[in-house]
């Protein structure tokens, strides 16, 4: 950890212009804006307030007529009243990306990811929910946003040498220790490792139940050369290739548990990331979405089938709750999972496709659909279709802003809206909007 958080660790020299800075309010993307001879420079490796020694990413030459410049902090001459020193020393300037954010104080990273989640609904247009209520949350119990990540992906190079990537660079460099990983991947310890030829990158996972899990990938990895080091322990092994996932050691999946359920996920399949996010997000669906005893509901962009789970306790054993997941693998393992369910049914399938094709009402929709949003489309679409009340759960504030002004038009409102902080050090934020018909 960096002791000193007024300085950037040094780094080599690289092309660029150096430029002097004062850097003003945050942008979307997790930069911050400053401005040079009129023109809007975003900052990477800085805060709000401070004055800073910046190093172009573009060519000012070829970019002489570009509406923005992009640029990364290398020396901070005066320091905002919100930097501390590094959580992670090797995602500092010109080092791993995914953590953008850990010089900032937590407190100030959820306000500054406030700022810009409100702004960007000011922008789009949303007017039916006090803007300045919207404020980003912690994670229940989660003092310092470290060892929070369940998830993560390393590069490798072609030497195998295992880390992760700066940002926009593909050279690959040591992650250290990776203080937000889970302690099952950080034991993993990975960089220490050669990776064998062919691979390209490696998914660690650090499930609630059960052990750990790394998947090698690489298109023509050859499983029979593996060699599982003894430093991984348990841990469940699987390579996936151009043919798809071969298991090493275990079947392929990981085990996720939820208060008394369990699901079922692949070790490549999707999981929120945070060790408390499916927990947390599951708590909210059940007490906003308020599925009718008997009713219907349904639920887009189902997953392995944890909200619709929840929908189906609502609607008891009398009522209906249809999954719909466009991997097939995920649809058929939300199946399973919910096998006990028989009020749940599952449809592999492209969700906008699936419910412009039907022709009857439904009482409630959960949809948690990936970074695009659900679309200005699907939100027309779910306008007409939904009787009673839709839990929009969102990874990106921006086309959440898109997809609630469109739905607003269509005669919707906002009662709820919460925030939280589910990917801590970085500016990236999870949250649950409650519409109604206005």
């Amino acid at each position: 950890m960096s002791t000193d958080p007024r300085r950037v660790p040094s780094t080599p020299a690289v092309p660029g212009r150096h430029l002097t800075l004062t850097v003003g309010p945050p942008a979307a993307g997790g930069t911050f804006v400053a401005r040079h001879e009129g023109r809007v420079v975003f900052v990477r490796g800085t805060a709000p307030g401070e004055t800073v020694t910046a190093r172009l990413l573009d060519d000012p030459e070829k970019q002489a007529d570009a509406r923005f410049w992009r640029a990364e902090a290398i020396d901070v001459l005066e320091a905002g009243v919100d930097r501390l020193p590094t959580v992670w020393e090797e995602a500092s300037v010109d080092g791993v990306g995914g953590a953008e954010w850990a010089h900032i104080a937590l407190p100030a990273q959820r306000r500054i990811a406030s700022e810009v989640m409100q702004e960007l609904l000011r922008r789009a247009g949303v007017t039916s929910y006090p803007i300045e209520d919207v404020q980003v949350e912690p994670a229940p119990h989660d003092i310092d946003g470290l060892s929070s990540r369940t998830r993560v992906r390393f590069a490798v190079d072609g030497d195998g040498r295992v880390g992760m990537r700066p940002w926009r660079s593909h050279e690959v460099r040591d992650a250290g220790e990776n203080p937000l990983a889970a302690a099952a991947i950080r034991d993993l310890r990975l960089g220490e490792w050669t990776a064998p030829e062919g691979t390209e990158a490696i998914d660690a996972v650090a499930p609630s139940a059960g052990p750990a899990s790394v998947v090698l990938i690489g298109r023509e990895l050859d499983p029979s050369a593996i060699e599982i080091p003894e430093a991984w322990g348990d841990a469940d092994v699987a390579v996936r290739t151009g043919r798809g996932l071969i298991p090493l050691r275990g079947d392929g999946t990981v085990h996720e548990r939820v208060g008394e359920r369990m699901f079922t996920v692949s070790a490549t399949g999707f999981w929120q990331g945070h060790r408390r996010a499916a927990e947390l997000l599951t708590d909210v669906v059940e007490t906003t979405l308020r599925a009718p005893r008997g009713g219907s509901a349904w639920d887009l962009y189902g997953g392995v089938g944890l909200f619709a789970a929840t929908a189906a306790e609502q609607v008891g054993p009398d009522g209906a709750v249809i999954t719909i997941e466009g991997n097939r693998r995920a649809s058929q393992l939300a199946g399973e999972n919910l096998e006990d369910l028989p009020q749940v049914s599952t449809a592999t399938a492209d969700v906008v496709d699936w419910v412009r094709a039907r022709r009857g009402g439904v009482d409630v929709v959960v949809l948690d659909p990936p970074r695009t949003g659900a679309g200005v489309e699907l939100m027309g679409l779910l306008a007409r279709a939904v009787r009673q009340r839709i839990v929009y759960v969102s990874c990106e504030p921006s086309t959440l802003a898109r997809d609630l002004a469109a739905i607003e038009k269509a005669g919707w409102k906002i009662v709820d809206l919460r925030a939280f902080d589910l990917f801590p050090h970085t500016h990236h934020v999870e949250s649950v909007t409650v519409l109604e018909r206005a």
